[in-house]
C-alpha cells in the first residue's frame, strides 16, 4: 500500500514537472530575444490584461491604490464622480480590493522579498499555474480514482488554452482560477466525509477561508454563489431538514463570512446564464443609449465560436481522445454526482467552449482529463466484473496501474506539441522604451490618445491616463477615435479630439439623451460645433501593433449610421523585403514581387498595379505616379539605414494614421511632432487651441 503511495506520488510530481517544463521551456526563446523580449533588464508583460495587474502593483507600491477611490489612470476624461448615465450606471472605475487581491499580493511580495514584478511574474505564473494538479489528484483519489485525478491534472496544465493563459510573463487571474473552485470543492467534499467532529469544523472553517480567498482573487461572486448552493443541495440531500443546532453552526462558519458579496451572486449569475447560455441579452440604459454606434467587440478574438472540434483542440490535440473524455466525464458524474456535485457548475462552464467562447475551454480542460482517467476505472472495475468478467480486486489494481501509467504516458506525448508554443511581450522593448520616454516628456495630467490595445501599458509605463483601455473598449469613444485616426482632414480629427478631451462618454450620453441622433451627433462633431480649447495635454501615439490592427480601426472609423457596416482598410506590411535588382524588391521569399520600373506588384493571386509609389526619408518623401488605378506602395528608409515596404489600399492612403504615422506628414496647425521612432512610436502633441 505504501509502495503503491509513493508510485502515485511519482507520477504527480511527474505531471507536474511537465507542467512547469512547458512553461519555463519558453525561457530559452526569451533569452534569445532579449533585446525585444526584455527592457532594462527585467522581462516584459506577455498579455495585455497583465499590464493592468502590474499597474495596479504599482500604484499599490507607491500608495495610490485606496479602495473606493476612482482609478485616475483609466477611461479620460470620465474618471471623475460625475461621470454618470444615471445613479446605477457609472462611467468611472473605482479601486477596489475583491478582484484586485492578485495585484495587492504581488506588490507586497515584492516589498517584503525586495524582487521586483516582473521577476516575481517571471517565477511566480508557471507554478502557480501547475497547482490545479494536486488538489485534483487529491480529491480524485480519495474517491478511488486516482488516475482521473492525474490525467485530469495533466490535462489541465497543459491544455493549449490554459497554457496561452498561463504561460511565462501573463499576470492574470487565470493561473489559480482552476486552483481554487477544485481546492473549494474538495473541502466541500472532505466536509462531508468527516466522521470527526473537530474535522468536520477544519473543513468547514478552511472551505469559508478559501471562498473569501477565491472571492478577493477573482471577484466573480456567480461563481462562489453556486459552490455554495451545491453545498447546501448536498446537504439537503443528505439530512433533508433533518438539521441540528450544529448544522447550523456549520451553515453560520461558511456563509457569514461571505455576506460581504454573496447576495449578488444570484442576479449576477442569472445575467451570465441568460447571456452565455441562452444568448439573450438584456440591454443596459447605457446599451440603449449607444445602440447605434459600433460594436467594438466583434473585433475581439477570444469571444468567436470555434465549434466542437475547435473547442476540444484547444484541450488536448488528439480528437478521439477529447471525444472519449467527454464520453468519461458524464458517466463519472452519473455514477459519482453525490460526491462531485460542487465540481458540476465548472464543468457546465467548460461547455460553453462549444457554443459561447474559445476562453472557456480552460475550465473544459480538467474535466477531458478526468474523463479519460475514468473509463480506465470504470472499464476494469465497473464493467468487466459486471460482465463476469476480470473480478479479481488484486488483478484489477495491477491492470489499472500500468493503463493508467500507459496513458499518462500517451497524453504527455499527445500533448508534446504545446513544446512549440511559445509566449512573447505584447508590447516589446522599443516601444516600452519609447513609452518610458512619454512619462519623462509630457506633463502628469497628459492623456494618451491612442487605440485601446496598449492602454493598460500606457498606464502602467508612461503612467498616463488614456481615453480607453482593454476594459473600457466597448462605448462610442472608441468609435471617435477610429474615425479619427481614418479621416483624411486634420480639423475633423481635431475637433474629434477636442470634443472627447471635454465632453467624453459622459458628454456623448448627455447630448443623446436630449434627442439627438447619433448619425447627427457624429455630424456635429466632425463640424465642430462642439469645438473648444482643450485644456489639458492629449498627445496622440501610433504604435508598431496598429499596422495589423487598422482593418478593424478603419472598419470602425468609416461605419456608416445608415447601412450599419464600416469598411475593412488593409495596410500590409510584408517581411523580409529585399531589393534583388534596381528598383525590383521581393518579399516573404518571393510571393510577393513589387517591380518599381513599371509599376506592377505580382503575388500568387496575378499582377496588381501600383497606382502611386511613395519613398520616405528622413529628409524628404518623393513621389511617383504608375497608373490611375491600383495600390499604393511606401517604402520608408528607417534610422537604421534598412526599409520597410508598405502596400496600401487607395482609400487608405489619404487617412492621418497612414499620413501621420508612416509618412510623418502632418498639419502643423493642429499637431506638433514631439517623437519620430518609426516604426516603433510616433507622438505628436495636439494643439490645445486653434
Amino acid at each position: 500500500m505504501k509502495v503503491e503511495r509513493i508510485y502515485l506520488y511519482l507520477l504527480l510530481l511527474i505531471v507536474i514537472f511537465f507542467g512547469l517544463y512547458i512553461r519555463f521551456d519558453d525561457i530559452s526563446f526569451w533569452e534569445k530575444n532579449k533585446n525585444l523580449f526584455f527592457y532594462k533588464e527585467s522581462p516584459i508583460y506577455s498579455e495585455y490584461d497583465s499590464y493592468y495587474f502590474a499597474r495596479l502593483s504599482l500604484d499599490v507600491k507607491e500608495e495610490k491604490f485606496k479602495p473606493g477611490l476612482i482609478d485616475n489612470y483609466r477611461f479620460f476624461p470620465d474618471n471623475s464622480s460625475e461621470a454618470k448615465l444615471d445613479e446605477d450606471t457609472k462611467f468611472y472605475a473605482e479601486y477596489t480590493i475583491s478582484g484586485k487581491f492578485l495585484s495587492i499580493l504581488w506588490a507586497y511580495l515584492s516589498k517584503w522579498f525586495g524582487i521586483s514584478l516582473e521577476k516575481l511574474t517571471w517565477y511566480l505564473v508557471p507554478i502557480l499555474a501547475v497547482l490545479v494538479a494536486i488538489p485534483l489528484f487529491i480529491y480524485l483519489k480519495d474517491m478511488g480514482y486516482p488516475y482521473a485525478g492525474l490525467i485530469g491534472g495533466l490535462v489541465a496544465i497543459s491544455a493549449p488554452m490554459y497554457l496561452s493563459r498561463t504561460n511565462l510573463m501573463r499576470l492574470d487571474h487565470d493561473m489559480l482560477n482552476l486552483f481554487f473552485p477544485i481546492f473549494i470543492a474538495y473541502t466541500f467534499y472532505k466536509f462531508f466525509k468527516a466522521e470527526d467532529r473537530k474535522r468536520k469544523y477544519t473543513w468547514i472553517v478552511t472551505s469559508s477561508l478559501s471562498l473569501v480567498l477565491y472571492q478577493l482573487w477573482y471577484g466573480h461572486s456567480n461563481l462562489n454563489f453556486v459552490l455554495i448552493f451545491m453545498f447546501l443541495l448536498r446537504y439537503f440531500w443528505d439530512k433533508r431538514l433533518n438539521w441540528t443546532k450544529e448544522d447550523i453552526v456549520f451553515m453560520a462558519l461558511l456563509i457569514l463570512p461571505q455576506i460581504w458579496y454573496v447576495y449578488s451572486g444570484p442576479a449576477y449569475l442569472y445575467k451570465q446564464v441568460k447571456t452565455l447560455v441562452f444568448n439573450i441579452k438584456s440591454p443596459t440604459s447605457a446599451d440603449i443609449l449607444f445602440k447605434d454606434f459600433p460594436n467594438i467587440f466583434m473585433s475581439i478574438s477570444e469571444l468567436q465560436k470555434v465549434g466542437f472540434e475547435g473547442a476540444l483542440k484547444n484541450v488536448v490535440f488528439s480528437l478521439p481522445l477529447g471525444i472519449a473524455g467527454l464520453v468519461g466525464i458524464f458517466l463519472f458524474f452519473l455514477f459519482n454526482l453525490r460526491n462531485t456535485i460542487f465540481l458540476l457548475p465548472f464543468f457546465g462552464i467548460g461547455l460553453l467552449s462549444f457554443f459561447s467562447g474559445a476562453r472557456f475551454a480552460m475550465y473544459l480542460a480538467p474535466f477531458i482529463g478526468i474523463g479519460i482517467g475514468y473509463l480506465i476505472s470504470f472499464f476494469f472495475n465497473k464493467l468487466m466484473p459486471y460482465l463476469t468478467l476480470f473480478e479479481e480486486k488484486e488483478k484489477q489494481k495491477v491492470v489499472n496501474h500500468f493503463v493508467g501509467t500507459l496513458i499518462l504516458v500517451l497524453i504527455i506525448w499527445v500533448q508534446r506539441p504545446v513544446l512549440g508554443f511559445s509566449s512573447f511581450p505584447k508590447v516589446f522593448s522599443p516601444v516600452v522604451k519609447d513609452m518610458n520616454y512619454i512619462k519623462e516628456h509630457t506633463p502628469e495630467n497628459s492623456a494618451i490618445w491612442t487605440w485601446w490595445d496598449y492602454g493598460y501599458a500606457f498606464q502602467l509605463y508612461s503612467r498616463r491616463t488614456t481615453f480607453h483601455d482593454g476594459g473600457s473598449q466597448g462605448t462610442p469613444k472608441t468609435f471617435f477615435i477610429a474615425r479619427s485616426f481614418t479621416t483624411s482632414n486634420p480639423a475633423e480629427a481635431w475637433y474629434i479630439t477636442s470634443f472627447i478631451s471635454n465632453y467624453g462618454l459622459t458628454g456623448i450620453a448627455e447630448k443623446l439623451k436630449k434627442g439627438i441622433s447619433a448619425k447627427d451627433l457624429v455630424e456635429n462633431v466632425k463640424e465642430g460645433r462642439y469645438a473648444k480649447k482643450i485644456e489639458i495635454p492629449v498627445y496622440w501615439v501610433f504604435t508598431f501593433d496598429l499596422f495589423g490592427k487598422f482593418s478593424w480601426i478603419h472598419y470602425f472609423g468609416s461605419y456608416d449610421f445608415d447601412t450599419k457596416k464600416g469598411d475593412f482598410g488593409r495596410i500590409i506590411a510584408p517581411d523580409g523585403c529585399i531589393i534583388v535588382a534596381k528598383n525590383f524588391i521581393d518579399c516573404e521569399n518571393g510571393k510577393i514581387s513589387i517591380d518599381l520600373n513599371n509599376g506592377i506588384i505580382t503575388t500568387s493571386s496575378g499582377l496588381t498595379n501600383i497606382k502611386y509609389f511613395y519613398l520616405k526619408t528622413p529628409d524628404k518623401l518623393y513621389q511617383k505616379k504608375f497608373f490611375d488605378n491600383g495600390y499604393v506602395v511606401e517604402v520608408v528608409k528607417l534610422k537604421s539605414g534598412q526599409g520597410q515596404v508598405f502596400i496600401i489600399e487607395p482609400k487608405v492612403f489619404k487617412t492621418l494614421f497612414n499620413q501621420m504615422f508612416i509618412l510623418r506628414n502632418y498639419n502643423s496647425q493642429y499637431f506638433d511632432l514631439i517623437l519620430d521612432d518609426f516604426p516603433y512610436m510616433v507622438v505628436y502633441k495636439v494643439k490645445s487651441n486653434i
